[in-house]
């Protein structure tokens, strides 16, 4: 197992970064889509309720989106050269 992980304590590269950067912003977005879900289910006003559900809804649709980018960074089918 020693020999797996060698050499990985070195600076990430720009393709690296960038996606960890989409997966940590497409976690971010799920973890805001469970608190507002949650928030929507506590004592709001049916129209709070219906809101909060629609928020919810959009960013379940970016979250998708930016776990699909992460994918194809991953695949090497979006690539970036050099951190910005």
């Amino acid at each position: 197992m020693d020999e797996l992980i060698q050499g990985l304590d070195g600076p990430r590269t720009a393709q690296q970064e960038l996606f960890y950067d989409l997966e940590d912003a497409a976690a971010v977005i799920g973890w805001s889509v469970v608190e507002l879900t949650a928030m929507a289910a506590a004592d709001r006003t049916p129209s709070e309720a219906v809101a909060l559900m629609k928020i919810c809804a959009l960013l379940t649709g970016q979250q998708e989106k930016i776990s699909g980018y992460a994918g194809e960074v991953k695949e090497q089918r979006i690539f970036r050269s050099s951190v910005i």
